[in-house]
């Protein structure tokens, strides 16, 4: 089945990755309180968390179009527990399941572009989702080299077997419940957005 062997392939390529990972340690210290998190990942930069948070029980949300189907089956059978539904209506039941999950101790992922861009283009859902739940929130990025990016909207990031690959978590945020939702959504993009162009010009040796 396509599902099994797309989870087998991240298993694969992250598996044999030359892998440097930064800031896992605050993650690590802020889950000791038993508390959920709010994580944000680039929609073309999920290729390397998808194998390296497998196994934890973390809650993606994933669209439920069509394209989102393959994606849910792979992540179920690397250990994700998917919600299904939109990540940005604040009635949603997506964002209602998400918030529960959330207040339950469960680690929530945003493809903080998703699932239709635009590119590096951050939408709100995972703002308002740390905001009314309390909980910290995370955001991070990586590069890979070598590096291909896929001719689609979010320039989806894959590598072949024994890639260099730095990636960086940041946070934990917190958010007041009654913050401006669109000062925060402007404030985390443009950091989003630098972290991940540092790490591309790092990994590619082009850093001062």
């Amino acid at each position: 089945m396509k599902e099994r062997f797309l989870s087998w392939l991240v298993k694969f390529l992250g598996g044999l990755s030359k892998a440097e990972v930064r800031g896992m340690e605050k993650y690590e210290d802020y889950k000791r309180g038993d508390r959920g998190a709010v994580l944000c990942l680039w929609h073309g930069k999920m290729l390397f968390p998808l194998y390296y948070f497998r196994k934890r029980g973390i809650r993606p949300i994933i669209s439920r179009h069509r394209d989102g189907e393959l994606l849910a089956k792979v992540s179920l059978l690397l250990g994700y527990r998917p919600i299904r539904g939109s990540s940005t209506r604040f009635g949603g039941t997506a964002l209602a399941e998400a918030l529960r999950a959330i207040k339950r101790g469960e680690d929530v992922v945003f493809a903080a572009d998703g699932p239709k861009g635009p590119y590096h283009r951050l939408k709100p859902g995972c703002i308002y989702a740390a905001a009314k739940s309390g909980a910290g929130l995370f955001y991070g990025s990586y590069a890979s080299k070598p590096s291909k990016k896929l001719h689609s909207w979010d320039r989806f990031n894959v590598f072949p077997p024994f890639s260099r690959i730095i990636m960086e978590i940041k946070g934990p945020l917190f958010i007041p419940p009654d913050a401006e939702l669109e000062e925060w959504r402007g404030k985390i993009e443009g950091e989003m957005d630098s972290l991940d162009r540092r790490l591309e010009a790092e990994v590619s040796g082009k850093l001062p």
